[in-house]
């Protein structure tokens, strides 16, 4: 084996391996903050690690889930309802009328 290529492998991988460390350790460097408790009492630590301050005003949605919970409700009515009786209901009044011939 060619011991001087095998030193200038390792040579070169531990360049490589120490270039990627600094890059590494210089964009820890640069950042702004690293939690809540590095910014100010009025700001927190958004996740590009700069400090933002918080919003005047917060916006709260209120949510109506009757609409939704009473669909469910009766979805589970009928599904029961099938199950236990195994008819459909009102499939009569859905049905095509058949024509005699």
């Amino acid at each position: 084996m060619n011991k001087k290529g095998n030193l200038g492998l390792i040579a070169v991988i531990l360049v490589l391996a120490l270039l990627l460390f600094a890059i590494y350790m210089v964009g820890i460097a640069t950042r702004d903050c690293n939690g809540n408790r590095d910014c100010a009492e009025n700001a927190y630590c958004g996740t590009d690690y700069e400090c933002h301050q918080y919003p005047e005003k917060i916006v709260v949605k209120e949510n109506n889930f009757i609409p939704a919970s009473l669909i469910l409700g009766l979805a589970l009515i009928i599904a029961v309802y099938i199950y236990r009786t195994g008819k459909i209901p009102f499939q009569d009044k859905f049905k095509k009328k058949e024509i005699d011939k």
